[in-house]
């Protein structure tokens, strides 16, 4: 699927290449929006495990090669809902790293229904955190008799939803074709991944007993190892620990960026925060930058931005790397770390001399990030990553064991944004009435915040509004019976995320997208974030209670005629004492 704009009529075509061969060509009017070209790629093969495919464009705006290409103003933009169809037989895929693989972007995790132990919570939360992270979206189900009607394809030809099925092997049974053949005598009892069948298609069997084991090797690199395995038992596995100082792009997996350079070009590369080191920030951004020269010998201008703030500029050098040493300021970096780096060279385009002739800039592997610890106090959402990498605790109602339906959405949303797939997670259930106690950093949900902290919006004071800084409301959340405020806060030593929820019945929303970057509150609802803001920096909104009353929001209110009145009261405090200065004053013969 893509977008073909351009400001002016031209001749612009885009070739598809399957393994460098040519698998079509298409004419490109410049007014296209949402096309969806589809190219068969029936005789193509893997080679080495991955299908090649490179997208070539070229386009000309007139017959005359002198002509600036910065003129042309045209774009093309792949879209990423752009996909592979594959033609796979269902009987072939037998095997658990195969069936995670070849998921489809649709999936359902299927719990038991019955009150769920916590293990159980968190295995599912873990498997939505990692399918979620791969692409794909995930929703909750309760009861193992469901899965024969969902496992209902909307195309006979199409495996359209994955499913998952979340418990012990013994209760899913009954509703899988597990391979028999090769699961003869009891059962696993240890953390356990299968692959099973459901109406002909493949399903996936989660089992953990005590820890994450098997819910966590999913989103892992290792899960490859189950390949031709039907069952696998699952014990304890941890990735080895990179150095604590600093992380180069080619130890978190980016793949060096490439462009050519006419005039000007960007290189782009996004930075996970999630992938770095527990209990660890990006504190500076050690950048190398290999521009190679022109055959005029002009040197170009590198100009480095995060997340679009300008942080850096520096001459190319000749033959070696251009090397940046940039401190990041503080809240510049959140979850996501874009970085930019604009090259500008003079060129001869326009003028005849030659025709337009690109030439390469990289953005090399050896670049790093500067690491430092992650000691200070949580001012952000985004400062949660480093905080929750080594594990966290979940604390929800004990009512949700029951009706697990109204809490998992916003959790496994919220996981899924501030938490790293490696991160544990253990579930407690807090008893009704009670306030949750924290022993590690947390994610709390319930009417009452944790044991010792103080949040920021408060809910024992009436009624709670977002007003600016004249008093004028923003958001009300008074009688508002949908939705939920998140806010960090600190219980004791351990920092985490309260989530309150505002339906009587406790229900949360479950936003499809939920970005939590900036800010320490947020209101939720069914979209995702409505308001974020941060009640430690001078912003143009507060939080404000308007059904109770206070001196100083009085003062607050009338200031201007309280000082006015202060001032006439001055006024005439002066007035009298110079008045009755001048009655005591001894009067002279002339007056």
């Amino acid at each position: 699927m893509l977008d073909d704009m351009s400001a002016h009529d031209a001749r612009r075509s885009l070739e598809i290449l399957v393994n460098d061969r040519s698998a079509a060509a298409i004419a490109l009017d410049g007014k296209s929006s949402a096309r969806v070209v589809r190219i068969p790629l029936a005789t193509a093969k893997a080679r080495d495990g991955y299908l090649k495919i490179t997208l070539q464009y070229s386009g000309a705006a007139t017959q005359d090669r002198c002509i600036d290409v910065r003129s042309v103003g045209d774009s093309l933009t792949i879209r990423p809902e752009s996909a592979i169809e594959m033609d796979v037989d269902a009987a072939g895929i037998s095997d658990v790293a195969t069936t995670v693989a070849l998921m489809p972007r649709e999936v359902a995790v299927v719990l038991p229904r019955q009150a769920l132990a916590p293990r159980d919570l968190a295995a599912a939360l873990t498997v939505a955190r990692s399918l979620t992270a791969s692409g794909r979206r995930v929703s909750f189900h309760l009861g193992y008799e469901s899965m024969q009607q969902l496992a209902v394809p909307g195309d006979a030809r199409r495996w359209s939803r994955g499913i998952v099925a979340i418990g012990s092997l013994e209760k899913v049974a009954a509703y899988v074709d597990l391979p028999t053949a090769k699961l003869a005598g009891p059962l696993p009892t240890a953390s356990t991944l299968a692959a099973g069948r459901v109406s002909g298609l493949p399903t996936l069997i989660v089992s953990d007993l005590t820890t994450q084991q098997a819910s966590r090797l999913i989103g892992s690199q290792w899960v490859a190892a189950t390949r031709g395995m039907t069952t696998a038992s699952i014990g304890e596995f941890a990735r080895p620990k990179p150095r604590s100082d600093r992380v180069s792009f080619t130890e978190l997996g980016l793949a060096p960026a490439l462009a050519e350079v006419f005039g000007r070009a960007d290189v782009t590369v996004a930075i996970d925060t999630r992938a770095l080191p527990a209990g660890s920030r990006a504190e500076r951004l050690a950048l190398d930058v290999m521009v190679a020269p022109d055959s005029a010998g002009e040197r170009a201008v590198v100009s480095v931005f995060v997340n679009e703030a300008l942080l850096g500029s520096a001459v190319a050098q000749t033959g070696e790397p251009t090397r940046f040493d940039l401190p990041l300021p503080d809240g510049l970096v959140g979850t996501i770390a874009n970085v930019r780096a604009m090259i500008q060279r003079r060129s001869a385009q326009g003028d005849c001399r030659f025709e337009p002739q690109g030439f390469p800039a990289q953005i090399l592997g050896s670049s790093s990030i500067v690491l430092t610890a992650a000691d200070a106090p949580a001012r952000d959402f985004s400062d949660l990553v480093a905080r929750w990498a080594n594990g966290l605790e979940i604390l929800i109602p004990a009512a949700a064991a029951d009706q697990p339906e109204k809490v998992l959405g916003v959790l496994a949303a919220t996981l899924s944004a501030l938490s790293s797939e490696t991160a544990a997670i253990t579930v407690k259930l807090v008893a009704a009435g009670a306030a949750p106690a924290p022993e590690a950093p947390f994610l709390s949900i319930g009417d009452l915040p944790p044991a010792g902290g103080r949040p920021q919006a408060r809910f024992d004071r009436g009624r709670v509004m977002v007003v600016d800084r004249s008093d004028r409301p923003i958001l009300d959340l008074g009688g508002s019976t949908t939705g939920a405020i998140a806010q960090i806060v600190t219980a004791g030593a351990h920092p985490g995320l309260w989530i309150k929820p505002l339906a009587s019945d406790g229900t949360l929303p479950a936003p499809a997208d939920l970005r939590l970057e900036r800010g320490d509150v947020a209101f939720i609802d069914k979209t995702g974030v409505a308001l974020a803001m941060s009640t430690t920096r001078d912003t143009l909104v507060k939080v404000a209670y308007p059904d109770q009353v206070s001196w100083l929001s009085v003062a607050e209110r009338f200031r201007f005629w309280i000082i006015g009145g202060v001032w006439l009261l001055v006024t005439l405090a002066f007035m009298l004492a110079l008045q009755g200065v001048l009655r005591r004053r001894p009067r002279t013969a002339d007056e």
